[in-house]
């Protein structure tokens, strides 16, 4: 009898402890994603930056707005696929982009194109190679939810590609590539649907996951309060 209920409680308090981990851990998340909402909102409000920045400092000025002239080459374009937007698969059209006096090319997310339901029929996404100034928001390639080995297609270009590194496009570009890509504005010519968001779940929906787990903690301790004075009762009728 003691056995079991030194098993009990221990399992109890096993299970308290994860659920407020799990809460804790969820709020923690809210407030990240809500300094990253407020970043990325700020970003289109500070100064244009009109020169490339180095790798190391592409996470630091991440959102804010760069402005660079230069050339687009169209013959190596990669497609991201896997890109959602209004319920309808697509891709993000990624274009190569040499800044004026820079031997890294940047790639330009040109926005989102819906995919043909023959994945074998890729879209026409050619792009003029004339002088052009570009400007857009410093950013990150996306991630997915659950972390997978990334993917290129076939040789062919453009390139189908599934949540891949900068190292690996770098391999297939065969150039030296900026470590960060750059979301072109809407106003701009040359792109596609540009209704840039970020990529992850709101902070009020891990406030409600956090809820949920301190909820079940609650729930048990609860639980483990009505069978604490249940065993006291018992002790003292025997």
């Amino acid at each position: 009898m003691t056995t079991n209920r030194a098993f009990l409680i221990t399992l109890f308090v096993l299970l308290f402890t994860v659920f407020v981990s799990l809460g804790r851990w969820q709020l923690r998340r809210a407030e990240d994603r809500t300094a990253a909402q407020d970043r990325f909102a700020m970003g289109r409000d500070l100064p244009v930056l009109t020169a490339p920045l180095a790798n190391q400092e592409s996470e630091e000025y991440r959102y804010r707005s760069l402005e660079l002239r230069g050339q687009y080459l169209s013959s190596r374009q990669v497609l991201l696929d896997s890109m959602i937007h209004e319920g309808r698969a697509g891709y993000h059209v990624l274009t190569p982009f040499l800044p004026l006096n820079e031997s890294r090319w940047l790639l330009v997310n040109r926005g989102w194109v819906e995919a043909d339901p023959d994945r074998r029929v890729l879209p026409r996404v050619e792009v003029g190679e004339n002088t052009r100034v570009v400007r857009g928001r410093i950013d990150a390639l996306p991630r997915p939810g659950l972390e997978l080995g990334g993917s290129i297609g076939p040789e062919a270009w453009p390139q189908v590609a599934l949540f891949p590194s900068f190292d690996e496009l770098e391999r297939r570009f065969g150039e030296p590539l900026l470590q960060y890509q750059l979301l072109l504005d809407a106003e701009l010519a040359d792109g596609y649907v540009r209704e840039w968001q970020l990529r992850m779940l709101p902070p009020e929906r891990h406030v409600g996951y956090a809820i949920q787990w301190f909820s079940l903690a609650g729930t048990l301790l609860v639980i483990a309060v009505i069978l604490s004075a249940r065993s006291r009762k018992s002790c003292a009728e025997g």
